[in-house]
């Protein structure tokens, strides 16, 4: 039982030690002043998860909800999610 606690207790030591952050080795990997938007790719809900077309509207909107906005639907195999957020529907429908 002491051996495993002594094992435990030093892998734990070596885990804290390989996870402590050195700032001064090495430059930031990203540089904020000069960040671009990539090319975002929303094929994921409406191709892959369109398995025989059970899944792909309704993945695409709870992909849609969970970005906050009121839904979406597939078109052409990239998912559109509306423009309006679920926020801003739900006061207009309900005060």
């Amino acid at each position: 039982m002491k051996i495993y606690f002594i094992g435990a207790f030093l892998f734990m030591a070596m885990v804290a030690i390989m996870a402590a952050s050195v700032e001064d080795e090495f430059e930031p990997l990203e540089h904020p002043e000069n960040e671009e938007r990539t090319d975002r790719h929303r094929r994921v809900t409406c191709d892959l998860l369109s398995f025989k077309g059970q899944v792909n509207d309704s993945a695409c909107a709870a992909n849609c909800l969970s970005l906050g906005k009121a839904g979406g639907h597939c078109k052409n195999g990239v998912c559109i999610c509306r423009k309006t957020s679920f926020k801003d529907l739900w006061d207009k429908r309900f005060g």
